[in-house]
């Protein structure tokens, strides 16, 4: 009986897991979106899709996808 109860003090419960990289990543892809003009009803830049932010949103996209 001893090795039951020792066996139950010895385990923790797990920390509740978080995804600070994704909340990160979310907020990256929302702040370039806005600057694109690509939200909130609002006209795109005129090639918009030939800009390094651009190429951004879809390296995040790629990396939400893993995550997710």
């Amino acid at each position: 009986m001893s090795e039951k109860q020792a066996e139950v003090t010895n385990t923790k419960p797990e920390p509740k897991e978080e995804f600070p990289e994704l909340e990160k990543l979310i907020r990256e892809k929302v702040r370039l979106a806005q600057k694109l003009g690509l939200m909130d009803g609002k006209e795109p830049v005129e090639g918009y899709e030939n800009t390094k932010e651009y190429k951004r949103i879809e390296e995040i996209d790629a990396r939400l996808w893993e995550l997710v």
